[in-house]
């Protein structure tokens, strides 16, 4: 495996290496340090701070629901008619979750009833797009976020 392309949604002018993630508690702090010397690489370090949170909740998510192996990288995706934005793509090999669902349970969020899925409304908040599918035998859940300017 050498790239996670998901979903199509034009040309990628610049791409990381693929990142494989320990598959416990360091993953999302291992992601955290590699997206955002990636994003000073690329010279848009203005977007580590917001891609650093999106990224924590994504492998946080791969560790506690997914199973391993679990990968990550991230694409700078343009197109015409397009505004250029960084997508992070996380996968593993757990069964996946159906956005709706999780979705539907944010008005519980903060009350006793509330089960999961709040970290994926902070993802909902800061990316400008994001979701979820399964593509056997992976599990993709990727973030988009607009670049400044």
């Amino acid at each position: 495996m050498t790239t996670l392309t998901f979903p199509a949604s034009g040309p990628c002018r610049a791409e990381s290496d693929l990142w494989r993630l320990p598959p416990d508690g360091r993953a999302a702090f291992v992601l955290r340090e590699r997206v955002v010397a990636q994003l000073r690489g690329w010279h848009l370090a203005e977007l580590g701070p917001d891609l650093a949170l999106i990224a924590s909740e994504l492998a946080g998510n791969a560790v506690r629901y997914g199973r391993p192996p679990i990968w990550a990288n991230l694409q700078v995706m343009t197109g015409p008619g397009h505004r250029e934005s960084v997508r992070l793509v996380v996968a593993d090999f757990g069964p996946g979750f159906a956005v709706d669902e999780i979705v539907r349970s944010w008005p519980l969020s903060g009350t006793s009833r509330s089960e999961h899925g709040r970290g994926l409304l902070l993802v909902d908040a800061l990316a400008g797009d994001w979701g979820s599918e399964v593509r056997p035998p992976l599990s993709l859940t990727w973030a988009d976020l607009p670049a400044v300017g």
